[in-house]
């Protein structure tokens, strides 16, 4: 591996568990196969530490691929102590679903209206 990266998601540990979902995130299925998407990758922990199995957050069954976005819309949730991975994962996808719906609404209606209405730059021509 590249010097610098161990000890990353991206380089180290993380390694494993990229390749297992395809370098795919399981909450909105964002591609990471190309450079610049594969840099937005990160690891999420489906037991957060604060959850009772918090303690197996190091185990790679703990360990799954997902954008920057999903992990940061998921980062602060709580879940009841006797929820198993597959219910986590269920609640973790409803809520990147929900936020990516407010985000969408809020992009649709503040910027692409303003790029869509943006002047193209003129050509310069082209000399013969």
């Amino acid at each position: 591996m590249a010097n610098g990266l161990n000890g990353t998601s991206l380089g180290g540990y993380g390694r494993e568990i990229y390749k297992r979902y395809h370098y795919t995130c399981v909450y909105c299925g964002f591609d990471g196969r190309v450079f610049d998407n594969w840099m937005q990758l990160s690891i999420d922990h489906i037991f957060p530490r604060n959850h009772p199995r918090g303690a197996d957050r190091k185990s790679k069954e703990n360990m799954v691929v997902a954008c920057r976005a999903c992990n940061s819309i998921t980062s602060r949730m709580e879940f009841p102590k006797n929820a198993t991975r597959e219910d986590i994962l269920r609640e973790k996808r409803a809520k990147v679903a929900e936020r990516r719906k407010v985000f969408y609404d809020q992009w649709s209606s503040d910027v692409a209206p303003s790029y869509l209405e943006r002047p193209l730059p003129k050509l310069r021509k082209q000399a013969t």
